[in-house]
């Protein structure tokens, strides 16, 4: 017996057509945050793609939140850890990202605060650092051009950079 499968075109152009259907919403919307976590714009974002009206967008946000499969802090602080602390960025590229993706400078603001309670963003510029030069200080001119370079891509502000590197850059 051979089996056929739909096909997914198939299953979200029936979906595009119910803007009024809270169900269908949902059922999207939960297929979307099971890929990975999404802030509230995100969500709404893709709900109004898929051809859902406002009020039931907003329905099936609240309900989403109520539910706790939505919230922003929450993801705001998760993804503040994982690239100050794991990754090496610096604050403004996790303000950049968080931004992106529609949460608000507040929640941004807080989530970062907290990962700079117990540092500051000198130890972790260096901590990054650090980890690219595999505990090797950059000598030169040239090395510490490509460390500047590095650590300003990263997020790191540049008078931070500046005061680890010094100003002749």
């Amino acid at each position: 017996m051979v089996r056929t499968r739909r096909s997914r075109s198939r299953d979200s152009e029936s979906s595009r057509g119910a803007g009024t259907d809270d169900s269908s919403a949902r059922q999207i919307a939960c297929r979307y945050l099971a890929r990975s976590a999404r802030s509230t714009e995100e969500v709404r974002a893709h709900l109004t793609r898929r051809g859902f009206l406002p009020g039931v967008v907003a329905h099936t946000l609240q309900a989403l939140r109520d539910l706790g499969y939505i919230d922003d802090a929450s993801l705001a602080a998760r993804r503040a850890e994982d690239l100050l602390l794991r990754r090496g960025c610096g604050r403004l590229r996790v303000a950049h990202e968080l931004t992106r993706r529609g949460v608000a400078d507040s929640v941004i603001d807080a989530a970062i605060a907290v990962i700079l309670q117990d540092r500051t963003e000198r130890q972790l510029a260096r901590e990054a650092l650090d980890r690219k030069l595999k505990g090797q200080p950059p000598l030169g001119l040239e090395d510490r051009a490509r460390a500047f370079r590095f650590l300003v891509a990263h997020g790191h502000p540049e008078e931070i950079v500046r005061d680890i590197l010094g100003d002749d850059i």
